[in-house]
């Protein structure tokens, strides 16, 4: 693989650019990595505006008509909607549910029930579960993690 770095004083902000021939995972990899690195998501808690590092992010989900976020055992308030986060959240992330988007890193493990629904454990001991009509997403972000 070749990298490569440009400095342009001439951007207004900066950027990062990949080019890959495929997909495949260790660009994948690397996109994901700056993305975490400059993500920060605006949030809220106690009333304060405050900045929540992507890295710490366990779970999303959204709950009478808000949008929370799950990080360093505390729960933060978000002005965005899922869907806005969605596409800008890295493929560490994954929508397991309508109303929930959960961080890869942080599951433990997923266990299969007999009625079709996964069971999905994390680090800390909590616990959600991905609707069948996600199962195909997970499959996907796992074969892709």
């Amino acid at each position: 693989m070749k990298v490569t770095l440009k400095y342009d004083k001439r951007l207004a902000r900066d950027e990062i650019g990949l080019t890959a021939r495929e997909k495949n995972m260790a660009v994948n990899r690397i996109a994901d990595f700056a993305i975490k690195e400059v993500f920060r998501l605006v949030a809220q808690k106690d009333g304060e505006q405050v900045l929540v590092e992507l890295a710490d992010v366990q779970q999303i989900y959204a709950t009478n008509k808000k949008v929370y976020c799950f990080a360093n055992k505390q729960e933060y308030l978000l002005k965005e909607r899922l869907y806005q986060l969605l596409e800008r959240l890295p493929n560490s992330f994954v929508q397991i549910s309508r109303s929930e988007i959960i961080q890869l890193r942080y599951v433990e493990r997923f266990i299969f029930t007999r009625n079709g629904i996964i069971e999905i454990i994390f680090k800390d001991g909590q616990k959600t579960s991905v609707s069948r009509r996600y199962f195909q997403k997970i499959k996907g972000a796992l074969y892709h993690a």
